[in-house]
């Protein structure tokens, strides 16, 4: 039985991660891994800032006054490191049959009695004593040969790790005013004024919670096992569909390579069919020509001959045909040349008038990333991300409507700062300095209101029709669809005491995404803190006190850093991909971002404030172009921003709502 109980203990849970060999003091950290004391205080001491980290999940490890040494020990550890090697060394039919000598009378007489909680072995005559004796009548005893027991050996650990530090009795209760285990001792002194229960009624009591959370990881986690098992499919799928893509570019260009050669073929036939025209035409007007040039040769030859040796009565007997051919000579030539002109012609190859290699680029083609849509989602959780593409094409948006204006009534507004579209489709305006959230209908005009008492910061809506709303403290309150409060999910471990909740959003996976001051935590649905991160500062991987997040199809984090002017880009886990891009005014800078969604092909859309417009980037961070403006749109300091069902997108100001299509 023992066996089968322990057959699934492996070095995986009782070897440190750090040294890799067993565990010496080991700790556990408040992200449940366990690591050897002597390693953990190593790695402070490499720390500059003396900030510890989780060598496993990278989380922040808030260390108590003392440090390494005031973190809680891994009793767990030790007993399934002793169990497992009580197994290995013991036969299962092997009974020991030593004797053990009684411990308290001092004599060799035979101990069949053991006491837990004096850790003595007693012989039948002290047992009696031992038993008699009123303040140790009650002592939980065990018969000596239940010792060999291996489940009993699990229960004795139990036992002895259950001692208090302090007066080394049985912890028997458990103080609700200061959380700790406590002996009787500690009860009547110590702790006589605190509020205490039996340490069992605690356990119990502290067991059916840690099961109901329980419930909750285990569905988070065959979530992130689904994820895993789509990425890896992707993973497999991913070098089959490069090399696929590989040989239709490699097809293409040979297609058009060969084209090309035919093409040059044709046009080197072109050439040389006009070339033999050319030359029998140009062999012709030679041949012409030289015949013409031979008898005016003749004709100039002849005349020179009459005129300069001739007698005046031989030049006057052919004086008239003399004349007569050199009218018709000189005619010839000129007729002649003329003719020989039409012939003469050059030639040259004309160059298209396009670049070449942007044709050609065109011809090979272009390599499309498509995004893959969710396998799986868990109904009623996920974000609403509505079908709108932003940005695409050259078309400008147009403005529908803007409503509101300075004031506490109906429809108007004292800053609102951040927006939201319900599952119905209700505008939803967190109306910051009224301490309260509008409802507009689909064409602005107002709904309801509903009061909170807390200056609301940011708002994300839920496929179920919650609502999510941060800015009271470390709480976010969970709306229903009628915007009453149903419940609110403290966010625990935050280094930012006087920060509240700020940016939220919500993932595929249905983990809420939320931040405060410089950290951002991912929480499970139930809101239990999975993940947080963030390193304070200006670097490219830092963040600045001011945040607000957005999520896309990949479940990738971007984030509004508005003291960073700039996005930063982080995946699934809070590992940093990419910054971008820089502060400046010009397009494709930042100036103090607020508010950050992304649209159904993951574009991210940001509120530019001080720079008024709103700005699209690729979800590469390429900047492709500013959507809405000030001069174009009358667009001053934007805030929030949301896209609707219909194709809009909807923007706030310090005052107003507007409506673009």
């Amino acid at each position: 039985m023992a066996s089968n109980a322990f057959s699934d203990i492996t070095d995986e849970f009782l070897v440190c991660q750090v040294c890799l060999e067993d565990f010496k003091q080991p700790k556990m950290l408040p992200c449940l891994h366990t690591f050897c004391h002597p390693c953990l205080e190593r790695l402070l001491a490499t720390e500059p800032a003396g900030k510890l980290d989780c060598p496993t999940c990278r989380q922040d490890v808030p260390l108590p006054n003392n440090g390494v040494q005031g973190l809680k020990s891994n009793f767990l550890v030790g007993e399934l490191r002793g169990i497992l090697q009580q197994q290995s060394e013991r036969e299962p039919s092997e009974e020991r049959e030593d004797g053990v000598p009684c411990t308290v009378c001092g004599a060799w007489n035979s101990a069949q009695i053991y006491c837990v909680e004096c850790t003595h072995y007693l012989c039948p005559t002290c047992f009696n004593t031992h038993f008699k004796n009123k303040p140790t009548s009650t002592h939980k005893v065990v018969i000596v040969q239940e010792l060999q027991s291996v489940l009993f050996t699990t229960e004795l650990r139990a036992w002895e790790t259950s001692k208090c530090e302090d007066q080394h009795e049985l912890n028997k209760f458990y103080c609700d005013t200061c959380h700790r285990v406590i002996c009787l001792h500690c009860l009547v002194t110590a702790h006589k004024d605190h509020q205490y229960v039996e340490i069992e009624k605690a356990a119990e009591r502290e067991g059916a919670k840690i099961k109901a959370k329980l419930a909750t990881v285990k569905t988070t986690a065959d979530l992130h096992e689904k994820w895993v098992q789509q990425l890896q499919a992707v993973k497999d799928g991913w070098s089959t569909q490069v090399q696929r893509a590989e040989e239709q570019i490699r097809k293409q260009v040979n297609t058009i390579i060969e084209a090309a050669k035919k093409m040059g073929e044709d046009r080197i036939g072109q050439l040389r069919a006009m070339n033999a025209a050319r030359e029998k035409q140009l062999e012709a007007a030679m041949e012409a020509a030289e015949m013409d040039l031979a008898s005016a040769r003749s004709c100039v030859q002849f005349t020179d001959n009459v005129l300069e040796y001739g007698t005046p009565a031989e030049v006057m007997s052919v004086a008239g045909e003399l004349s007569g051919r050199l009218e018709e000579t000189a005619d010839d030539k000129s007729a002649g040349k003329a003719e020989l002109t039409k012939h003469l012609v050059s030639l040259t190859f004309e160059h298209p008038t396009s670049n070449v290699e942007q044709e050609v680029s065109k011809l090979v083609g272009g390599i499309k990333q498509t995004a893959i849509p969710m396998l799986y989602s868990p109904p009623g959780t996920t974000q609403v991300r509505p079908n709108v593409v932003i940005g695409k094409g050259g078309a400008s948006l147009k403005l529908i409507k803007t409503v509101g204006e300075s004031g506490s009534g109906d429809g108007q507004f004292n800053f609102p700062s951040s927006l939201a579209v319900t599952a119905e489709g209700d505008i939803v305006v967190c109306d910051h300095d009224n301490s309260r959230l509008q409802f507009l209908e689909k064409d602005g005009s107002f709904k309801k209101k509903v009061d909170l008492g807390f200056w609301p910061r940011c708002l994300a809506v839920q496929a179920n029709g919650e609502l999510l709303v941060t800015g009271d403290g470390h709480r976010i309150h969970v709306l229903d669809k009628q915007g009453r409060d149903s419940r609110v999910i403290q966010v625990t471990g935050s280094a930012e005491t006087d920060e509240p909740t700020y940016g939220v959003a919500v993932d595929g996976l249905g983990r809420i995404i939320v931040t405060i001051g410089y950290q951002v935590f991912v929480l499970s649905p139930s809101g239990d803190v999975m993940l947080k991160f963030g390193d304070k500062g200006e670097g490219q991987q830092q963040l600045g006190p001011d945040l607000r997040v957005a999520v896309n199809s990949s479940n990738q984090i971007i984030v509004s850093d508005f003291g960073n002017n700039n996005l930063k880009i982080l995946d699934s886990t809070g590992h940093h991909l990419f910054t971008c891009p820089s502060r400046g005014s010009g397009p494709g800078h930042l100036r103090y971002p607020w508010s950050v969604i992304t649209d159904s092909e993951d574009n991210i859309i940001v509120a530019d404030c001080h720079n008024h417009p709103v700005s699209v980037f690729s979800r590469d961070g390429t900047f492709i172009k500013h959507v809405l403006t000030r001069g174009e749109h009358g667009l001053y300091c934007p805030f929030g921003l949301a896209l609707t069902h219909d194709g809009h997108l909807v923007v706030s100001g310090s005052t107003y709502i507007k409506i673009f299509s």
